[in-house]
């Protein structure tokens, strides 16, 4: 009862900051610019578990420009993702055993995602990020338990230590013409992913497969695209469509699991595992989008990202977007 108490309140908030800034909305229908906000956690499934990837924060600010006729979006995001034990309880209890490492990932991101045309994106990033003491995790994760009463549970001081690194990535993605009828309900965009860097080496495909109402991919929520230099009509008064995103992941380094790649982990006390090489995600969502706004739900289940796991590992995530 308490986690659902906590979850309607906090979704309470969500909305009444998002009732703030429609206060102070402009009257112009022309949208170029749009702030996002996402949150990522277990406990949205309300299976009173609390581990793996267990909440990530992120805010993202993104502006629409037109160059060589082509739609480009750039973005800037901060965020933050806490990694712990599957089940924190039955380790303390001497259940189970340690069976993930604890970090904490805080980084920046600039993306810039140029759409070769209506139906194809091609983006790419930089990103700077930091673990350990450094990300802030286990601060705000003692913080929290603090004020929510719950207990707290040792292991900080096995997390990843503190490093800094830089990584760089490519998507591409774009629709398949299985269908020339522009009012479709249904569409598949495979999607290719690539990055690589101190941090994180790993590639990925899959393919999204929509059934609703939704735009061409360069205006669509589907890739937060809803923002526009040109004020194009819409095909749609509002976007509302289910997906389902399927994909293989292939890892090479993770050093949320692994630590630092350059140096070997000396520190009895810090626990690290090897990754997993192949991996599958799927990911079962809905968006929704009118005017301004953008909600979207989604439910993620991913198989062991670490060796030492024992399971598997689901969690949603909840995104709020507004646009101006």
């Amino acid at each position: 009862m308490k986690r659902t108490k906590i979850l309607v309140q906090y979704i309470v908030l969500l909305l009444f900051v998002f009732h703030q800034f429609k206060s102070i909305a402009q009257t112009s229908k022309k949208y170029t610019q749009e702030i996002l906000f996402t949150n990522e956690n277990d406990f949205y499934l309300l299976n009173y578990k609390d581990g793996y990837y267990t909440n990530g924060f992120f805010i993202q600010y993104s502006k629409a420009f037109q160059k060589n006729e082509k739609k480009v979006i750039q973005r800037f995001s901060l965020g933050q993702k806490m990694f712990t034990v599957g089940n924190r309880r039955a380790v303390w209890a001497w259940l189970e055993p340690f069976d993930r490492p604890y970090c904490g990932y805080l980084f920046a991101r600039f993306t810039n995602d140029k759409f070769i045309n209506a139906s194809t994106l091609l983006s790419t990033y930089a990103e700077l990020g930091v673990t350990g003491d450094l990300s802030l995790a286990r601060q705000l994760q003692e913080w929290y338990h603090k004020k929510l009463q719950l207990f707290n549970y040792p292991y900080w001081e096995k997390q990843i230590p503190n490093e800094i690194g830089l990584n760089v990535g490519i998507k591409y993605a774009t629709t398949l013409n299985l269908n020339k009828n522009k009012n479709s309900i249904f569409k598949i965009v495979p999607v290719a992913n690539a990055n690589a860097g101190t941090f994180f080496i790993d590639a990925n495909v899959g393919a999204y497969f929509c059934l609703g109402a939704f735009e061409e991919n360069e205006n669509s929520v589907l890739f937060n695209a809803a923002i526009d230099k040109q004020n194009k009509a819409p095909k749609h008064k509002q976007e509302l469509f289910v997906y389902f995103y399927p994909q293989i992941i292939f890892q090479g380094y993770n050093t949320t699991v692994q630590g630092n790649i350059f140096k070997k982990e000396t520190n009895p006390e810090v626990f690290i595992a090897d990754v997993k090489t192949l991996m599958y995600q799927q990911t079962v969502g809905i968006a929704f989008a009118k005017k301004r706004w953008t909600t979207k739900l989604e439910i993620i289940f991913q198989t062991k990202e670490a060796t030492t796991q024992l399971r598997n590992h689901n969690y949603a995530g909840l995104h709020f977007a507004y646009r101006y």
